[in-house]
Formats: C-alpha cells, sequence, structure tokens
C-alpha cells in the first residue's frame, strides 16, 4: 500500500526536476568550491546502477556572485556503499566544479556531467 502512495509524490519530483534540466540548459555557469562530501540512501529519482547500488556521494559546495555567498550539493550517480566511501578519498575540499544557477535566484543550482568531465566521479545531474 505504501508503494502504491508513493508513485505521486516521486511523478511530482520527477515532472519538476524535468523542468528545471530543461530550464538550466541557458542558465549560466561559474566555478564553485566544494565543501563536504558525504555517503547518502540513493534518491528514488535516480535512474541507472544495479540492486546493489543503492548509495550516492552527496557533496556540498558554494560559490560568489556580486560579493554574495551562494551554495547548492550535487550528487554521483547510484554507486554501492563501500565504493561511495572510496570515492570520498577522490573528493578533496576546495575541489572545483562547474555549476548553473537561474539568475533570478542563485540559490537555484544545477551540475550536469557534460560540464565537468574532469570530475572524479559521474555526476548525476541534480
Amino acid at each position: 500500500m505504501a508503494a502504491l502512495l508513493s508513485w505521486l509524490p516521486n511523478l511530482l519530483r520527477r515532472r519538476k526536476r524535468e523542468a528545471l534540466l530543461a530550464a538550466a540548459q541557458s542558465w549560466p555557469r561559474t566555478s564553485a568550491q566544494m565543501l563536504k562530501s558525504v555517503v547518502v540512501a540513493r534518491d528514488p529519482l535516480a535512474d541507472g546502477g544495479t540492486t546493489f547500488q543503492d548509495s550516492q556521494v552527496e557533496s556540498a559546495f558554494f560559490f560568489v556572485l556580486n560579493g554574495s555567498y551562494f551554495g547548492g550539493h550535487l550528487r554521483s550517480t547510484p554507486v554501492s556503499d563501500s565504493e561511495g566511501f572510496r570515492m570520498l578519498r577522490a573528493v578533496p575540499e576546495d575541489l572545483a566544479v562547474r555549476v548553473r544557477y537561474n539568475p533570478a535566484n542563485p540559490d537555484e543550482t544545477l551540475t550536469m556531467p557534460a560540464d565537468n568531465p574532469d570530475f572524479p566521479f559521474t555526476i548525476w545531474p541534480n
């Protein structure tokens, strides 16, 4: 029954995410600095991966725009728990990452794998 009721919030989140991905194609890009990274449970919307890949690496970042600080977070594609903890060593604080931000609301950010081809792990666009 719970699984039956969870489809609606996930459908709404998926639609919002798809609209955000479409809008972000025209957003400006900037360089951000990574902060702390942690291993978290896999987001239900994260496509790909296997049954055993039930985690993601989540990293916080910040950037400065016109003297004000803004931030967000990025996630890896699905990974296993042990793979996620190994990946944490590859993501030092102060690592640069390219982010897209909404010029009308710079706290609304998106990270794309195409903008970060040399990043230590594959970024899940979120």
